[in-house]
């Protein structure tokens, strides 16, 4: 009987494990030792299977250093892309507010602010899994942390439904709200099939937390909310951001108008009002005052601001004399062609006001350059946010 053995060989090397290396030898049951052959009628089965299995932890050592390796290239290679798709998409927001697009020279500035949260994340190393940061609501390291205290705010613990954006950053938020038998309202994404995913007190359980706080485990365990006739209340919202000020409650977001979608539908559904909490969770980076906005500039009236940033290290509550107001509907005047031909739930909700109404509601003409979609790679499937479509 022959199996694998690992043994020392100074002139052999194997990346990542030093200078053990697979050899094959026989194992003498007689001598207790490898070299010689087995004895008729002895066993060595099960000292084979344990060698074998030694060495089958050694190759895929090896290999995960190999996967390691071509993952985090991959990533350096995603992030090149996305930070000349980043400066394409700015070129042409800018050509277009050259030539007149009121809705461009409006937001040209919160791509120079994206930018730059976005490239200091990644070059300061301060972005977790999935990486590159750029074109989404950027993964920061002590995520956890800062949900942790999120969860522990006393505008959060009164609460009984809290509505959760559905990105990285906020999945300790969408765990803390099934830890303390809340009722979770998660937008469906991008609001292409859907509206909301609504997930009871009691459904999951707590095995199963991590998996529904993704997207694939919402889509299985939680109920889909389709139509616009819910009118439950909800008692906090807790958002996503690119970057906030803590002296206004200006937000910028990745640049795609989710977040101002859905707090416009619910307050156009009185589920949210002005007085409903809106709360953010960031890396201490992503808090900035300067040019946000910068002189002369305002933000756009459908713009959602904070009014508490939570950080990994400390909470910020907003002057509410300060803030910015909050949007108080959908404006639909701003609302561009390309983005309400991709969101059903906005053309069923202009259909029933329009039903109701008996007057045709017109949106808007200007052209809207939409950013690009944040890529990932194969190595993203083994960190924080890669689990969003594998049960666990």
């Amino acid at each position: 009987v022959r199996s694998v053995a690992l043994y020392t060989d100074s002139t052999r090397k194997v990346s990542g494990l030093g200078s053990l290396v697979a050899a094959v030898a026989p194992w003498n049951r007689a001598k207790r030792s490898w070299g010689e052959p087995v004895p008729s009628g002895g066993s060595a089965w099960p000292r084979a299977t344990a060698a074998a299995a030694v060495a089958r932890r050694g190759l895929r050592a090896v290999s995960c250093q190999a996967f390691v390796q071509e993952t985090e290239a991959e990533r350096l290679a995603l992030d090149k892309e996305a930070r000349q798709s980043m400066e394409e998409h700015m070129k042409k927001v800018e050509d277009l507010a050259a030539e007149g697009n009121i809705r461009a020279q409006k937001t040209a500035w919160k791509w120079r602010v994206r930018k730059q949260i976005w490239d200091y994340l990644e070059d300061n190393d301060l972005a977790d899994r999935p990486r590159p940061v750029h074109n989404r609501i950027p993964n920061f390291k002590g995520s956890g942390e800062a949900g942790a205290r999120l969860a522990q705010l006393p505008e959060f613990l009164a609460a009984k439904v809290v509505k959760v954006n559905p990105d990285t950053p906020q999945k300790s938020v969408r765990i803390a709200v099934m830890e303390q038998n809340k009722v979770l309202y998660v937008p469906q994404p991008r609001l292409r099939t859907g509206f909301f995913s609504r997930l009871e007190p009691g459904s999951v359980p707590k095995s199963q937390f991590k998996y529904a706080s993704t997207p694939g485990g919402m889509r299985e365990l939680a109920k889909a909310v389709e139509t616009l006739t819910d009118k439950t209340k909800i008692d906090i919202v807790v958002i996503g951001s690119v970057a906030v000020n803590p002296e206004n409650g200006a937000r910028v977001g990745k640049g795609e108008g989710f977040a101002e979608l859905e707090y416009g539908i619910l307050r156009m559904l009185g589920q949210v009002d002005d007085s409903t909490p809106i709360i953010t969770c960031v890396h201490d980076c992503q808090v900035v005052t300067k040019n946000l906005p910068p002189a002369g500039m305002e933000l756009m009236k459908h713009d959602v601001p904070v009014d508490i940033i939570v950080t990994p290290t400390r909470v910020i509550i907003v002057n509410p004399e300060k803030r910015y107001p909050k949007p108080t509907g959908i404006y639909w005047e701003l609302l561009s062609k390309e983005k309400f031909d991709q969101i059903k739930v906005l053309q069923n909700l202009k259909k029933d006001i329009e039903k109701k109404t008996g007057q045709m509601i017109e949106i808007g003409t200007e052209v809207e350059a939409l950013p690009p979609l944040a890529k990932r790679g194969q190595g993203g499937k083994g960190g924080r946010g890669s689990d969003l479509n594998r049960k666990r």
